[in-house]
């Protein structure tokens, strides 16, 4: 299996799509997890668009805020888990925030991990029984 190269920022710190790619690479060949790996779905929010290529995926359901990854399994009584995935000094934009309270709300597990063990922990305790 191919290894990621581990980009990191002008300050050091791993950069947030490393972090994301680590973490997927992980999950990926976890002897449990591996089993899940197809219900571990990543939106991609990020990135510049024109305007009229905004609009279209505005009105086709894309909403500003949606966090990273969304975990298609019930467990621990939850619907279902959304995780962010942040570098150390990442920012949680206020859409993002907002975001994770409405899935809360509905019953979904939620968290922001600052680091790659941070997700992997946070994977490990929501997917092994």
């Amino acid at each position: 299996m191919r290894t990621t190269r581990v980009r990191r920022l002008k300050n050091g710190e791993i950069a947030e799509q490393s972090i994301h790619n680590v973490v997927m690479q992980w999950a990926k060949i976890h002897p449990v997890i591996k089993q899940y790996f197809k219900c571990i779905l990543h939106f991609p929010n990020e990135g510049k668009r024109t305007s009229r290529f905004g609009a279209k995926l505005k009105s086709m359901g894309m909403r500003k805020g949606v966090v990273d990854l969304f975990i298609a399994v019930p467990k621990r009584g939850y619907g279902g888990a959304w995780i962010e995935l942040k570098s150390a000094k990442g920012i949680v934009k206020p859409e993002q925030k907002q975001f994770l309270e409405d899935m809360a709300a509905q019953n979904f597990y939620t968290s922001v991990c600052w680091s790659i063990e941070e997700a992997i922990t946070c994977l490990s305790w929501y997917l092994l029984p």
